[in-house]
């Protein structure tokens, strides 16, 4: 299927090429592309992608990096160890912020895949008050989404002893132990745990629509001299992105992930037709100024950026499309 997967740790990455000869009858390109922890549902169209042949016929290979963290990505991308990757929408901006020799490349995702979930007994979001909650760190994405939540229903931070975990298979192991009240998760580990019997408290998607979730990410160095490249795998991309819509490709395209990532059948269609309702997948590679805007804002509101930010300093003029 055109790939290769590793896992690394922190330490160094390997940068070997896949000599793989494709049908236009020289070596195909490789990228290496960074991805956080395994194969999962916010990485769908790169399966889709090469299940279909949609990188071969731009005589690309993808080898596929796993690490253990969205910064790590950042990190390695900087470093340039990684070519590309997919990272929450907000980890390229914080690292930019602070020098890091990285860009946004396109939007992946708007509406976040997260859902609020708590034991059989609780009730509503305004009854999670005193309670035990595990969600992201300070800086993680889902942090700042349980945040508004919460905000929305009339409580604050201080309300509730949330417990910093840092992937949603760990909030979901602490929620079926019993150790916590409740646990934000991202599809299709909110499926499993309300198949087990936990209440779906609500959905990030309905709090929180003014900020971009995830967003693919290039190395500044490497992107500099391969912006052909760039344009290759935007377009089977994005070939990716509208099969993965199409009526006609339900039962592939819930197959092609639940192959990729050893899911249960049934978890993946709950979660193939939750990112359809909620649109989770951007279907352009114009990254509007507004959603990068945005972005800036909700780190300026955490202290996280002093002063201004100007958001063509995210981007890369010849690589990243930037619209309105």
């Amino acid at each position: 299927m055109g790939r290769r997967i590793r896992r690394v740790g922190l330490g160094a990455l390997a940068g070997a090429l896949l000599g793989v000869v494709s049908g236009v009858g020289h070596a195909a390109d490789t990228i290496t592309f960074g991805h956080v922890g395994a194969p999962s549902a916010i990485v769908w169209p790169i399966y889709i992608g090469l299940d279909q042949g949609f990188f071969d016929e731009r005589n690309l290979k993808l080898d596929i990096i796993f690490t253990r963290s969205s910064a790590q990505v950042l990190q390695q991308l900087a470093a340039g160890a990684l070519d590309m990757g997919d990272t929450s929408a907000l980890d390229p901006v914080r690292g930019i912020n602070q020098g890091a020799a990285v860009a946004i490349l396109a939007i992946e995702a708007t509406p976040a895949p997260f859902s609020l979930l708590a034991k059989p007994e609780i009730k509503s979001i305004k009854d999670l008050k005193g309670k035990t909650v595990s969600v992201g760190a300070t800086t993680d994405v889902a942090r700042i989404y349980f945040d508004r939540m919460l905000e929305a229903n009339g409580l604050k931070d201080s309300d509730v002893d949330a417990l910093p975990t840092d992937s949603t298979a760990a909030r979901l192991a602490a929620l079926e132990s019993k150790a916590v009240d409740a646990s934000i998760l991202s599809a299709p580990a909110s499926f499993h745990a309300a198949a087990d019997g936990f209440a779906t408290l609500g959905l990030a998607a309905d709090y929180v629509k003014d900020f971009p979730f995830g967003t693919l990410d290039v190395g500044r160095g490497w992107a500099a001299t391969n912006a052909s490249l760039i344009q290759r795998f935007m377009a089977a991309y994005l070939k990716s992105v509208a099969w993965f819509y199409n009526d006609d490709n339900r039962d592939p395209a819930i197959r092609i992930m639940s192959e990729a990532s050893g899911s249960d059948v049934l978890e993946t269609t709950q979660s193939y037709d939750y990112y359809r309702k909620i649109g989770f997948f951007e279907r352009s590679a114009t990254v509007s100024k507004a959603a990068l805007q945005s972005l800036v804002a909700v780190l300026q509101k955490t202290g996280e950026i002093k002063g201004d930010l100007p958001v063509e300093k995210l981007v890369m003029p010849g690589v990243t499309q930037l619209g309105p």
